[in-house]
């Protein structure tokens, strides 16, 4: 009976260290996103690329439905150059956290400016015990949402 309480607790134990890592890593892949998404609308390419893998894939659809150019880190970087900054406290972003899986993550991200809304679905990849993104496309909501 010892053996099988033991046994009990034990795997108890285990769930709440499986439950209270899934919650450190939600918590780490909403802090990326928040450092990716608000630091590209304020201009601040160093932040931001604190939270982006070096081999990032960035594209999406145009507004005219064209597949857009691509955009890794050194062309973000260009073009939050000549981009208008776009504070914090205009900003509405929203982080839905799709799945987790060993050491990737997918994520939702609803965003965009007052007049013109997106959504971004992203990946990341856990690598050194952070979080980084890896791979982000977007298309533009309609006019009308």
């Amino acid at each position: 009976m010892k053996i099988k309480i033991t046994l009990i607790v034990i795997l108890l134990f285990s769930l709440a260290i499986k439950a209270q890592d899934r919650k450190l890593d939600s918590t780490a892949i909403t802090s990326s996103i928040h450092t990716y998404i608000e630091n590209f609308f304020e201009n601040n390419f160093e932040a931001m690329n604190s939270s982006l893998h070096p081999r990032l894939a960035k594209r999406g659809f145009n507004p005219d439905g064209s597949l857009s150019e691509d955009f890794p880190p050194g062309k973000l970087k260009e073009l939050m150059a000549t981009k208008p900054k776009f504070e914090l406290r205009h900003q509405q972003n929203t982080i839905d956290i799709l799945g987790v899986f060993g050491n990737m993550a997918s994520a939702r991200l609803r965003t965009g400016y007052p007049n013109q809304r997106w959504t971004e679905y992203i990946h990341l990849l856990k690598e050194d015990g952070q979080w980084k993104i890896i791979n982000v496309f977007w298309e533009f909501s309609p006019k009308n949402n």
